[in-house]
């Protein structure tokens, strides 16, 4: 996978997760390290090869792949969030991003209809994709019930929720779910939820962004703690 953007490629050399590194001509990253060669292209070729959003670095690193969540479920550990097919790759990184910032970096994914992981997924992300623990699952249902049996509530956040996100008491082990950006949670999947709540606003507009949603949901989990 090639990777793109000044932060995004300093977490992956801070990690040793790069391989090969590609830098601007006059680029001023200075994060490389002494035993890495960079290959320098002028900025023309540079940008036809990585982009003209790539902030002059780009690294090539391993595929990032999800974990089976049936396989691996027995080492979830801390608070969950479950993505119910997020399909846009900047919202999704965001997501990432924001959990990161708030101290969940586990993220229950659907395998159908979800975004992958793509460079601009790890660059939204501000490189805090490397740190996450993502698990794929080919039912969100099912998931969500087998966290169920595991100790977890589940919350999920539905612009008609019965509940307002103040009132929400967030357990010890809380799993949230977010739904898709045009159709948000799907019915099968919100019936799953323990608590259905909503974010209460006072604008011209009754929903935000998801990315956003998460940003305010994940701040009220920590918050709570």
């Amino acid at each position: 996978m090639i990777i793109h953007g000044r932060n995004t490629v300093a977490e992956a050399l801070k990690l040793g997760l790069v391989k090969n590194l590609f830098l601007r001509k006059g680029s001023t990253f200075r994060e490389k390290p002494d035993d890495l060669e960079a290959a320098e292209f002028g900025r023309r070729e540079f940008e036809h090869r990585f982009g003209d959003e790539a902030q002059g670095v780009a690294a090539e690193i391993n595929d990032i792949e999800p974990k089976e969540f049936v396989r691996h479920k027995k080492d979830i550990q801390g608070d969950v969030l479950i993505l119910d097919r997020i399909q846009d790759p900047h919202n999704y990184g965001t997501i990432i991003r924001a959990a990161n910032c708030f101290g969940v970096k586990t993220i229950i994914v659907a395998r159908y209809h979800q975004a992958p992981v793509t460079a601009a997924v790890c660059k939204a992300s501000s490189g805090t994709l490397f740190y996450a623990d993502i698990y794929e699952t080919t039912n969100i249902s099912s998931a969500a019930e087998d966290l169920q049996k595991m100790g977890y509530k589940i919350y999920a956040a539905d612009v008609d929720g019965e509940t307002v996100l103040n009132d929400v008491k967030f357990a010890e082990k809380s799993a949230i779910i977010l739904g898709s950006e045009g159709k948000g949670i799907r019915p099968g999947v919100l019936e799953k939820a323990d608590t259905a709540f909503r974010i209460p606003m006072s604008g011209d507009i009754d929903s935000l962004n998801v990315s956003q949603s998460a940003a305010v949901i994940l701040h009220a989990l920590f918050s709570s703690k």
